[in-house]
């Protein structure tokens, strides 16, 4: 705690301090002491008060650690998302001096595998999107029979799951009987 107005040591009858706190810490009372004819101190000693923050807004799809009541001035929380999401925006925030996050919670975007190539001779759809857990499914053109799988699904990776099938010739043969 400082003394913000007046002289230290010299002080005379209706003479009024001030104090202000270190930073990271806020005044109980703002009001300053005056001195009386007496040479006492009149009003409330002041206090500094430790800054705190309420709980962050956790990211959806996400979370953050650690997870307390209440934050002290430069404490900090660590932000991730569930598996299946990407994290867009800052891993970290602390506790200002104000009371108040040094960053907002990122957003957690769900894992988008993209499109996929249609096979030659043949067809990839894609029925409800590319994101986390959709299915695509192949088929071939008439005259050609699929090789592989029929369908692949869009993992937590990121990734499309199994290899891309092909579409192969049906192939005729012919028997001569003579």
């Amino acid at each position: 705690m400082q003394i913000t107005a007046g002289v230290a040591g010299n002080w005379s009858y209706n003479a009024s301090v001030a104090y202000t706190c270190e930073v990271g810490y806020n005044l109980t009372t703002n009001q300053p002491m005056i001195c009386s004819s007496d040479g006492s101190w009149h009003g409330m000693q002041p206090v500094c008060e430790l800054v705190t923050c309420q709980p962050p807004t956790a990211p959806n799809n996400g979370s953050y650690v650690p997870q307390n009541a209440t934050y002290n001035f430069t404490n900090m929380v660590e932000f991730t998302c569930r598996l299946g999401f990407d994290r867009i925006g800052p891993n970290s925030s602390y506790c200002t001096a104000t009371g108040q996050w040094s960053e907002n919670p990122p957003e957690c975007q769900i894992k988008d595998c993209g499109n996929l190539t249609d096979p030659t001779h043949g067809q990839v759809v894609h029925t409800r999107g590319t994101i986390l857990n959709q299915t695509a499914y192949y088929s071939c053109r008439e005259g050609y029979t699929l090789n592989g799988t029929d369908s692949r699904t869009c993992n937590e990776f990121g990734n499309w799951t199994l290899a891309s099938p092909t579409c192969d010739v049906i192939s005729k043969f012919f028997i001569i009987i003579s």
